[in-house]
């Protein structure tokens, strides 16, 4: 698959003078292959602290007083 990415001048001119053509896909995948899990922990780390939030806990709560209202989603 090919990927379209814009970079600043200056660090495509450095990624070229010191990555050699042949080697630059391979260089990236690499990059993105390690950088991925560190947001994938990062967005887990995010939906464990909302989990664990007691206003939002207790705005939970308050909804869940809906439930059986008579009103159904259509």
């Amino acid at each position: 698959m090919q990927v379209l990415v814009h970079l600043p001048d200056h660090l495509a001119d450095r990624f070229k003078s010191t990555v050699p053509k042949r080697l630059r896909s391979a260089f990236i995948a690499d990059l993105i292959n390690k950088a991925i899990p560190e947001q994938e922990d990062a967005l887990y780390q995010l939906a464990l602290d909302v989990e664990n939030d007691s206003c939002i806990s207790e705005l939970e709560s308050d909804w869940e007083v809906t439930i059986g209202d008579g009103f159904e989603a259509r």
